[in-house]
């Protein structure tokens, strides 16, 4: 199988626990990767805790930036940082994992538009305008705030869709929600959300928020979290696929898992489980074609037209 996942925190988790991603204890490493030789592109997110604002946020978003590009330069033959759609293919062609840079949390902006220029520099593809809590952009799923974005949130918004880089509504809240697609024209994500109607939990999408991102041709991810999903089984995660799909999500769902940015029981080994999911699928009798977009195609068909 070919897999393109659009969210994972290890990046982060390398940074804070000076581990690689080459080897590592975490939930993914390259070397686990390269079972998806066929193809591999996998989102490495900068998450932004909400403990951290101003400075501080820019401060260890542009480090953990430069550990990515460290971690580049030291396993080429695993890894390519994405700058250009073609380096997608390059990346598939030459079997290594095409790895896109994104940044969870507007905070690490720091309030400033200029440092947008400095992240689409890096190759950042992707900004979650929120983590869960409040920042200069806006208010997340969980600040128990109803205001959108700020007016610095929507300038922020525009900015990025001039410098090519991918608003993302997952964390956001539903105000803030309609508020980014008031301000791009172009494509938005969801990197990893689920369906509100399975599980009416403030981290999921609503199906309005949904359909809004079919008729923009985004890509929404569906995540493992437990909380999120309501029941941390496949059964359950394949019920808010089944809802996606109903709403002719065909393509736009895709999976962004969230690999070592939330728990997983001990035996789905990290991201084996992946394969894992695919193959439950697939005994569903899941159309063959069909598994490969919501594991690839989608995502790979979405970036491609960036």
């Amino acid at each position: 199988m070919r897999l393109f996942d659009l969210h994972c925190d290890t990046l982060y988790e390398c940074y804070t626990r000076k581990q690689n991603l080459l080897k590592n204890t975490l939930q993914l490493d390259l070397m686990r990767g390269m079972r998806y030789r066929d193809g591999w592109a996998q989102a490495f997110a900068v998450w932004m805790p909400d403990t951290l604002r101003g400075k501080a946020a820019y401060e260890q978003c542009k480090a953990i930036l430069r550990f990515a590009e460290e971690q580049a330069e030291l396993y080429p033959e695993q890894m390519l940082l994405v700058k250009t759609p073609q380096d997608i293919d390059c990346a598939i062609t030459s079997k290594r994992c095409a790895a896109i840079l994104t940044i969870e949390g507007g905070s690490a902006l720091a309030g400033s538009l200029e440092t947008l220029e400095e992240f689409a520099g890096f190759g950042v593809k992707a900004i979650t305008i929120t983590w869960n809590g409040e920042n200069e952009l806006g208010c997340g799923s969980g600040s128990g705030k109803a205001a959108g974005l700020t007016p610095f949130g929507k300038k922020a918004v525009r900015r990025m869709g001039e410098l090519g880089i991918l608003p993302d509504v997952s964390h956001l809240n539903e105000q803030g929600f309609w508020d980014v697609l008031d301000n791009i024209d172009g494509p938005v994500i969801a990197s990893h959300s689920l369906s509100a109607a399975v599980n009416p939990h403030p981290r999921n999408l609503t199906d309005e928020q949904f359909r809004a991102l079919v008729q923009r041709k985004g890509i929404v991810g569906l995540n493992l979290c437990g909380d999120h999903l309501g029941k941390q089984s496949f059964e359950q995660l394949e019920r808010h696929l089944d809802h996606y799909l109903s709403l002719d999500g065909e393509r736009t769902v895709a999976f962004g898992c969230d690999l070592d940015g939330t728990d997983l029981p001990p035996e789905w080994e990290g991201m084996a489980v992946i394969e894992r999911i695919y193959d439950a699928l697939q005994r569903k009798n899941y159309e063959e074609r069909l598994l490969d977009r919501l594991f690839f195609g989608n995502c790979y068909d979405f970036f491609m037209a960036l």
